[in-house]
Order: structure tokens, then C-alpha cells, then sequence
């Protein structure tokens, strides 16, 4: 009988990659993925530690486990990721029936760790490593029309209040022709899109130092027939050149899309944060992305109840909000992580205060995407389907060439076709349209 493992992944898109690269290594050593959890032999946990909600939710599943591993020895718990490289060997203190801790450059070890366990009662591998592009060999994504392809991993920026520069490790890029490999692999094996993923991805190619760059890689991927898009995140707003917005413009394949979080309106608090950049800058950098592609769609991040945030640093960022005019935005309450700069400040926002500014920024970025979705009524967009609708099974979900939701009647033959769709009614997250011949 081939042995079981039971997956679950915590937190973003990098985490779904890396889920994807353990889980090929696993099947090529003889691993079968289950959905099963009771009759696992191995339960794999790739975890977040970007907010205090997603480790609760990782120590939550390890609690339940307890009983289960008292019951059956010979299971295996493996906890990966960010949260198993910010706490380490403290977990195995913390948690018995933990029996293998991997942080998040020994993913592509992940079989060798399972097997030393049978000689070793307990392991944490931790170490950080150049990119080992064993990691990426052969990866097989979820089914579908979109693959997720980590182009770099890291942080060199200093936000004092992530965690990424600890858990990730400093800047590296791959190789763009190993990148281009993976791709047209993929392509081949009938995706259609790919999503470039990077904690900075606009900085990649800065660690190569051969003048490789996100642009050039861009017009890399672009020569490759067969692939309908090309999407990239998350991008910081100072490493956004002119030659990425011109190669943005020019190649029609790239999605018209930017994901590029502003967190705050207000400048005193971006100085507290790191982030390297005034409101006045953010908003330059706007100009000039819709300068070279007047029908981008921008989407930000923010976070609100930052430490001393008054109501004047609140209102700022609502502000900035209503004048970029975003076409989504992420809101989060600040949460603490423990060993980043911004724990030398006191938390002092109280929590009812972050919960209301969180809603209230929400419904205002809402009630601005529900008037941009109005103005779209009538109007043709091309739109990527990739799929039945996960809240309908009888209709499809696609993109729009930038990243806007567009739910159609379900024809199954349009699933990996990019096609002119009407769009007929909307709510604020939705668009809602007929394809056209």
C-alpha cells in the first residue's frame, strides 16, 4: 500500500507554490496525497506567520492532532513554512506530538526528513540555503488554467512591522532561464496563465547582478506560444522602474494589473513602518503607471491601528484611498509579530478602534469598486475563463485582462480561452456578463 499524505496550506499564493513543490517531491518518493486526515501517514501543515490569526489557526489543527497521534504512534506531523522558520525547535518543545519542523528553504528535503525520522525521534531543518531548483523540478499544480511560478524569494526591505526579511530570508532570484523552462513545461501540460510570484517581485533580478530584470523576463515569457496571460505579485512601490510599466504597455499578454501596496495615507506612520516612501511619492507612482497604461487596475494593501495611528493618520489613508480610486483593496487590523521592530512600539490603538476603521475602510473601497463595475455595464472585456464558478457550478469564473471577477453562463469549451464578454450586471466584487461569438 503506498504511504498517505494530508496537506493543508495556510496563508498566500507563495505558500500554495511551495505546498505544490512538496507535494511533486512526496509523489516522486512513492507518497500519495489523501484528503483523509484519520488514516494519513504523514500531515504536512504549510503555515503563515504573516498575522497572529493564521498561526492560531496552525495551533488549532496541531491541538486537535494530539489525540490523533495518542491513538496511531506512527504518525508523522510535519509543520513548514513561515511560522515553522520564525519559532523553530520551540514548536517541538511547544508541541509533542510535532514530530518534523521544515523551515522555508528545505522544502525540496522534505522526503529525506520524513525518512531520517525512523533514526532521528524529532528534526527541525531550518537552515537558510541558496535557491535549489530541485524545489521547482517537475512541480505538478492543482488542475486548471492558472500555475503559480515563485520567480524569487525573500525581502531587503526592513518594514518593521513583517516578518518576511526573518521567514524568507534576504532577496534571490532564480534564473530566467530556468523560470522560462518551468513555463513552457507548464504550457505545455495545458496552462494557460501564469501568476509570477515574489514577496518584492518587481525587484527580481537585483541578486543575479547581470542586468536581469522583471521587465526582461516579462518579454521572455511573452515569446512563448500558447500562453493566453501573464500576471505577476506583489510589487513595491519603489522598485516599479518606467521600463516595467513600458514593457506592461507594450506586451499584450501581461495582465493590466498592479498589485502594489500603499498601507497608509499618512506619512508619519509610513516612516514608522519603513516603507521607504511619502504619500506624495505613492500617488507620483500612480500618475506615472497610468501615464504608460491608462486602463490599469491598481490594488493595494492597508493596515489600519498601526501603533500611535491618531484619527487624523486614519483619515489620511482614506484620503489616499479616494484619490488613486483602486480597483480592490486588502484591509487588515494591525497584529504584532513577535521579533519585528515594530513591537518596540505599544500597541495602542485600542481593538474596537482597528475593527471600526477596518470596516469602514472597507465599505468605502467597496461603494468605489460597485461605481467603477457600474461604469463598466455594456461594455466588451476580454476575459481568461478559468473554470466553474466555485459559489455556482453552472456558471464559469474568469479575469478580466486586468484582475477584475467575471462570472458567464457555463460552456465548458471556453475554460482556457480568452473571450470578448458583455458585461450585463455587477455588484461591488462581481462582474456579471454574456461571451460573445
Amino acid at each position: 500500500m503506498p504511504r498517505t499524505v494530508f496537506f493543508e496550506t495556510f496563508g498566500c499564493q507563495m505558500n500554495t507554490a511551495d505546498s505544490e513543490a512538496m507535494l511533486t517531491a512526496l509523489r516522486r518518493a512513492g507518497w500519495q496525497p489523501t484528503e483523509d486526515v484519520e488514516s494519513a501517514d504523514l500531515v504536512v501543515f504549510n503555515t503563515c506567520a504573516v498575522r497572529d490569526h493564521a498561526e492560531a489557526k496552525v495551533r488549532s489543527r496541531l491541538g486537535l492532532l494530539r489525540e490523533l497521534k495518542q491513538r496511531r504512534p506512527q504518525l508523522r506531523i510535519a509543520l513548514a513554512g513561515c511560522m515553522a522558520q520564525r519559532e523553530g525547535r520551540a514548536l517541538l518543545a511547544r508541541h509533542p506530538q510535532l514530530d518534523l519542523v521544515v523551515g522555508t528553504s528545505q522544502f525540496s528535503r522534505l522526503p529525506e526528513l520524513v525518512e531520517r525520522l525512523h533514526e532521528e525521534p524529532r528534526i527541525a531543518a531550518l537552515d537558510f540555503e541558496d535557491w535549489d531548483e530541485r524545489e521547482r523540478a517537475d512541480v505538478e499544480p492543482a488542475p486548471g488554467v492558472n500555475a503559480f511560478v515563485p520567480i524569487m524569494r525573500g525581502c531587503n526591505y526592513t518594514c518593521t512591522y513583517c516578518v518576511v526579511p526573518m521567514t524568507r530570508g534576504r532577496e534571490q532570484s532564480r534564473r530566467p532561464e530556468a523560470i522560462e523552462a518551468e513555463v513552457r513545461r507548464l504550457v505545455a501540460a495545458g496552462y494557460r496563465q501564469v501568476t509570477l510570484l515574489g514577496q518584492t517581485v518587481d525587484a527580481y533580478g537585483k541578486t543575479l547582478g547581470d542586468g536581469t530584470t522583471l521587465a526582461g523576463l516579462l518579454r521572455r515569457l511573452h515569446a512563448i506560444d500558447g500562453l493566453l496571460r501573464i500576471r505577476f505579485v506583489t510589487s513595491h512601490p519603489k522598485d516599479i522602474t518606467d521600463e516595467l510599466l513600458a514593457t506592461i504597455a507594450e506586451l499584450p499578454k501581461v495582465a493590466r494589473h498592479l498589485h502594489v501596496p500603499a498601507q497608509s495615507g499618512s506619512d508619519r506612520i509610513l516612516r514608522l513602518m519603513g516603507r521607504r516612501y511619502t504619500s506624495d511619492e505613492y500617488l507620483r507612482l500612480v500618475e506615472r503607471a497610468r501615464r504608460f497604461v491608462p486602463d490599469i487596475e491598481l490594488v493595494s494593501d492597508f493596515i489600519v491601528g498601526f501603533p500611535t495611528e491618531s484619527d487624523d493618520d486614519y483619515a489620511a489613508t482614506e484620503r489616499l484611498l479616494d484619490r488613486v480610486g483602486f480597483a480592490a483593496a486588502f484591509v487588515f487590523m494591525y497584529s504584532p509579530r513577535p521579533g519585528t521592530p515594530a513591537t518596540r512600539l505599544a500597541d495602542d490603538v485600542p481593538e474596537p478602534v482597528k475593527r471600526e476603521r477596518c470596516q469602514r475602510l472597507l465599505e468605502r473601497q467597496l461603494a468605489q469598486q460597485e461605481a467603477q463595475h457600474r461604469a463598466l455595464l455594456g461594455s466588451v472585456l476580454p476575459v481568461l475563463f478559468e473554470g466553474p464558478s466555485k459559489t455556482d457550478p453552472g456558471m464559469l469564473f474568469g479575469r478580466s485582462a486586468g484582475q477584475r471577477a467575471v462570472i458567464a453562463p457555463r460552456d465548458d469549451a471556453l475554460i482556457g480561452r480568452i473571450v470578448p464578454v458583455r458585461i450585463a450586471r455587477c455588484t461591488a466584487l462581481t462582474l456579471y456578463g454574456d461571451p460573445l461569438p
